[in-house]
């Protein structure tokens, strides 16, 4: 049987502890790549020119956040993703619209969007001859024009992972990022607004710019987070910690135990959004698999 086990901020390294404006535990480790990972929250309001416009990003610090993602582990070094820079105002407009009517897409200066790409790989393997009846004789190969759901797992790995080196990458350069997790939906439009193939997902999408102000850190549950050897199905007393820690954590003044459970439920896990994404994903596996 696994172990179940809470851990606490303070029990992950020996740094010194502070609180942030909400009150909670804030590690400073003096570690710069941990301290970024500690303070970064997601930026949902960006700042403005004097002509009410969205600061720009620089032409340098797009280079480094977009180095900072191709340095990401790739499984096979294949590079499984393609990533869609988008600032041109239009495009950011309606992609607002597309995922659940966001405004905060609109009004950030650039988004990147991660695309789970076996596209690429489909045009490789016919570009150097691997579906020819040559090759096919010579190595005993069928022809497999279509990527599988293994392949899927491996590309979509290396997609989130390089979205994550944007997001530490934007924070070191004091830029702010959130994530559009709304990108899956409204699949038709999407995949004809940025004119993606068979063989293709967008998985993730970051919004980054200019923080408007600073943001404190939120804290983020750990109950029933980290399990040892094997997973662990929570018990009783342990969903009792969790629910303490959620209401205490997200809802300081909550009136009813669970609280923030029941707000996920009815909010996230029953909505209209989530259903249209469950739809979409659909669509969106059929893509991939070329139907």
């Amino acid at each position: 049987m696994g172990e179940q086990v809470c851990m606490t901020g303070t029990e992950y390294c020996g740094g010194a502890v502070g609180v942030d404006a909400g009150g909670y535990p804030v590690e400073t480790t003096g570690n710069a790549a941990l301290d970024i990972l500690e303070h970064r929250s997601s930026t949902r309001a960006f700042a403005r020119d004097d002509d009410d416009r969205p600061v720009a990003v620089t032409d340098e610090q797009r280079a480094a956040i977009l180095h900072a993602a191709s340095r990401a582990p790739s499984a096979g070094a294949m590079m499984m993703y393609s990533i869609v820079s988008v600032r041109e105002q239009a495009t950011l407009d309606r992609l607002a619209d597309l995922c659940d009517h966001q405004p905060m897409i609109a009004k950030a200066p650039w988004a990147l969007i991660f695309v789970v790409d076996y596209a690429k790989w489909i045009d490789l393997f016919e570009h150097v001859g691997c579906f020819e009846p040559e090759f096919v004789e010579r190595t005993g190969k069928a022809p497999r024009r279509a990527p599988g759901l293994g392949d899927f797992a491996i590309a979509a790995q290396d997609a989130v992972i390089a979205a994550q080196n944007a997001v530490v990458a934007a924070e070191a350069l004091g830029l702010g990022s959130c994530y559009i997790g709304d990108i899956v939906e409204n699949a038709e439009e999407v995949a004809a607004l940025l004119d993606l193939p068979p063989y293709t997902m967008p998985l993730s999408m970051l919004i980054i710019g200019t923080p408007r102000k600073e943001r404190p850190a939120i804290a983020h549950p750990v109950v029933n987070l980290v399990h040892e050897e094997r997973y662990c199905r929570a018990d009783a007393a342990t969903m009792d910690a969790q629910v303490a820690e959620m209401d205490a954590m997200f809802r300081p003044h909550a009136r009813e135990v669970g609280e923030r459970v029941v707000d996920i439920y009815t909010r996230k896990h029953t909505s209209p959004f989530m259903a249209e994404m469950s739809r979409s994903m659909e669509w969106w596996f059929k893509n991939w698999l070329g139907k």
